[in-house]
């Protein structure tokens, strides 16, 4: 192993390191890392969008809705 890439892998072990203290030391930080990464559904958004927009149409005047 040449000298530059044995100095990389010893910067990235620290790093990892270092991150993982950090992250043990706030534990606010975990809950935000976990639903970072959660997938999100951009098909439901459209529709639940026109849903509300309906229901508010019937709440402003309900006969004209029909």
């Amino acid at each position: 192993m040449t000298r530059s890439r044995a100095f990389n892998r010893f910067h990235r072990f620290t790093a990892k390191k270092r991150r993982f203290s950090l992250r043990a030391a706030v534990p606010n930080l975990q809950d935000d890392i976990r639903s970072g990464n959660e997938a999100v559904n951009h098909r439901k958004e459209p529709h639940q969008r026109a849903w509300q927009k309906d229901l508010m149409l019937e709440l402003i005047d309900p006969e004209e809705s029909y």
